[in-house]
């Protein structure tokens, strides 16, 4: 076994991102990773019946947003991006229902229909954000760099200066400590808007009943960068892949690692576990990086005799509590559809959308549950049929779709139930599986007809398929305010940046600012930080900016390719839709 530059442990999408930059920069990289394939969390797989591929984590893919789509040229190495005109919906049981569209005529008009004072506020805020959009973009370069007081107050100063263009009386200051609730109250008027916003939230990692999320009503309004890809989500997983290969990592799999060794104070490598491929094989690497969670990377990766106790106790207290999610996946022989497309037929051009939740009173106290241990009585859930916007995820003419919901790690009671939390999970799946094929079919009638498989995943399957994900958390750990930005992971894990850990020589690609997700903003800022510790960060290719390849390309993205002829119209229709 050759020795490396840098060691990666984990090769998770954010994991091969940082050895994707590295090994383009020309250091020589190894990637350790225990499964037999890469990516646990933007994953792709047929889980029963032939040629119906479910993405069981990862399905909202961003990584069009990413400065790595460019810099590493992922579309180059196949990774297709797909998309519908409609974004996002939101179908309520009035018949009614919320669009969110690349045109923002479409999204305006569809706000308009539930109230005119919304719309003139949307107008307003987007005006803002057209006027002042290289401020607006410096704000998108803060999720892909270290959090720092200074990257702090500049946002307060944007938001300060949105808030008074609205007359709106709230400082900056003032505005970063809100959760989205009150943002949604300062801001609508319309529990339709309301409602549909704080779904878009929840969508983005973090609960929008907590501080410091009011930013995300911000957010949530422009056009969104989301996307699945041909094939699936792990089409992107395989993109980093190549991306690694091709500028001479290594890639070693069925390799888990048991120990980062530490000589001297410094880490200087790792060692496999006696059950890897290559059992108990020492590499030594000038640097380590973990793609590993907090938990696992200071607790079992190091131990306690480089870990000093306090320091121990602080990591054993990061909450993994939220966001978890129960998912049903289901193959379909056909493409539901929701009763409010006669209001409004563009919601059959959406592949995201949520359902439940219709007034924010009932959205308040879901969360408010949440936290309590407690599942709501009435589902809200979000919805994918990627098979929309990529049929190839189906066979021809059937389609997939997957619901997910947002649960507690322990849950104590539901329905009147009392439950024995983390124990509960077994014998929860299946009721709650019923109750959220139930609820979409409240939206669209003959649903379960559809129905040709269904599959339950509960965070006790994700924890099992990815045991670096505590509880099967979504992101690397809660991201509420003692967790998130500046104080994220925990106080005393970093020495310097982002990603740099108080053991030299060792980063975090994982649990750190912001967060996990398929923006690869966790890669890419461990790759910039051992980039300028190793003095190779200077290369002419590494300087796309975030939104970049969006701007540049995301017009060419196919759209609309699974949806069926009759809902589209004009130059929104696709050749052979």
């Amino acid at each position: 076994m050759n020795d490396y530059d840098v060691v990666v442990v984990g090769g998770g999408i954010n994991g091969l991102t940082v050895a994707a930059y590295l090994a383009k920069a020309g250091l020589s990289v190894g990637v350790f990773e225990a499964r037999g394939q890469c990516g646990a969390h933007c994953d792709t797989v047929e889980l029963g019946l032939p040629g119906f591929l479910h993405n069981p984590h990862a399905a909202w893919l961003v990584p069009a947003i990413s400065p790595a789509m460019a810099d590493l040229e992922l579309d180059v190495y196949g990774l297709e991006l797909r998309g519908t005109d409609v974004l996002f919906a939101k179908t309520f049981s009035s018949g009614s229902n919320l669009v969110q569209a690349t045109d923002p005529a479409i999204t305006g008009a569809s706000i308009a229909r539930v109230s005119d004072a919304d719309r003139a506020m949307q107008e307003r805020i987007d005006a803002y954000l057209i006027e002042h959009a290289d401020d607006a973009l410096e704000m998108s370069r803060s999720l892909f760099a270290a959090a720092t007081p200074e990257s702090l107050d500049r946002a307060c100063q944007f938001y300060a200066g949105l808030l008074s263009s609205l007359d709106i009386p709230i400082s900056g200051e003032d505005f970063f400590q809100m959760n989205a609730f009150e943002a949604l109250e300062v801001f609508f008027e319309s529990e339709e808007v309301k409602t549909a916003r704080s779904a878009l939230s929840e969508f983005m990692g973090q609960w929008p009943l907590h501080r410091r999320t009011a930013p995300q009503v911000f957010a949530t309004g422009a056009a969104l960068a989301v996307h699945t890809a041909r094939g699936g989500s792990h089409a992107l997983t395989h993109a980093l892949v190549k991306c690694v290969v091709a500028h001479g990592g290594k890639i070693w799999t069925t390799c888990p690692v048991e120990k980062i060794i530490v000589e001297e104070g410094r880490a200087r490598g790792i060692r496999l576990s006696p059950d890897a491929l290559l059992p108990g094989e020492e590499i030594r690497a000038k640097a380590v990086v973990s793609n590993l969670t907090l938990a696992p990377t200071f607790l079992g990766l190091l131990g306690d005799e480089v870990v000093e106790p306090s320091l121990a106790g602080r990591v054993r207290r990061f909450s993994y509590d939220e966001p978890l999610l129960l998912g049903v996946y289901y193959a379909l022989s056909d493409d539901p559809q929701f009763s409010s497309a006669s209001y409004d037929p563009a919601i059959q051009r959406a592949w995201v959308g949520y359902l439940g939740g219709e007034t924010m009173a009932e959205v308040r106290s879901g969360f408010a549950g949440l936290v309590s241990g407690i599942i709501p009585d009435e589902i809200m859930a979000g919805w994918f049929i990627p098979t929309r916007a990529d049929p190839t995820q189906a066979p021809e003419g059937c389609h997939t779709c997957f619901a997910w919901m947002s649960v507690p790690p322990r849950p104590w009671r539901w329905r009147g139930r009392r439950l024995s939390g983390w124990a509960s999970w077994p014998e929860l799946a299946e009721p709650l599986a019923d109750a959220v094929t139930e609820r979409i079919g409240r939206y669209a009638p003959g649903f379960a007809e559809l129905v040709l498989e269904r599959h339950v995943m509960t965070p006790m399957h994700q924890e099992h398929n990815n045991p670096s994900a505590i509880y099967g958390n979504m992101i690397g750990g809660s991201a509420y305010p003692e967790q998130f930005a500046e104080n994220r992971p925990i106080a005393g894990a970093l020495a310097g940046g982002a990603t740099r850990s108080v053991v030299p020589g060792l980063y975090l690609s994982n649990s750190i600012h912001p967060y996990g997700a398929t923006h690869l903003a966790a890669g890419y800022v461990a790759a910039g930080e051992v980039a300028e510790d190793m003095g190779c960060r200077d290369q002419s290719w590494w300087a796309a900016e975030p939104l970049q390849w969006f701007f540049e390309r995301g017009g060419e993205v196919p759209l609309n390719l699974g949806v069926a002829g009759k809902w589209c119209t004009g130059d929104l229709r696709v050749s052979g839709t």
